[in-house]
């Protein structure tokens, strides 16, 4: 569908967009290569002319570690993709799932200095956090062991077991 004489942006044409803005951020190749630059840059500040931080330095700008780097932007998404698919359909209390996305929001507003990837980096973190509360606090156990003693107590009151 078009619109003549009108500067209203077609909805598929704004999703194709963030669609190809999507994939070349998993893509990596600008992460790795700014990550590398850096990288490299910042081994040459602290003393690459040496014997080891030239090696280490032609070592941390060479493919392998551009290719590595690479997997980083998906490997995120990926890992907090699976936190967010926890949180929503995780076996846990509603305050349970409550407090880790509220900590993965903090975590995601924290992180937005550093872009996309410092967003998923900062959820995931939150989510980590709030997860370890939660099992110091809770006592390290899950909901399914609450449960499992909770049922051989009632059983035991009655003479069962």
């Amino acid at each position: 569908m078009s619109f003549p004489n009108s500067t209203f942006v077609e909805p598929q044409v704004k999703i194709n967009k963030s669609m190809n803005a999507l994939l070349e951020f998993l893509k990596g190749e600008e992460f790795a290569k700014t990550a590398q630059d850096d990288l490299t840059g910042l081994i040459g500040k602290a003393g690459g002319a040496t014997k080891i931080g030239g090696k280490v330095g032609r070592f941390a700008n060479s493919p392998a570690i551009r290719k590595a780097l690479r997997v980083v932007p998906g490997l995120s998404a990926a890992l907090v993709g699976l936190d967010v698919a926890d949180v929503l359909v995780g076996q846990d209390s509603l305050a349970n799932r409550g407090m880790d996305a509220a900590a993965m929001g903090i975590g995601g507003t924290l992180g937005a200095v550093g872009g996309p990837l410092g967003i998923a980096a900062g959820a995931g973190l939150g989510k980590m956090v709030s997860d370890g509360t939660q099992f110091v606090l809770g006592g390290g156990k899950s909901a399914e062991q609450r449960k499992i003693e909770e049922a051989v107590k009632l059983l035991q009151q009655r003479g069962l077991v």
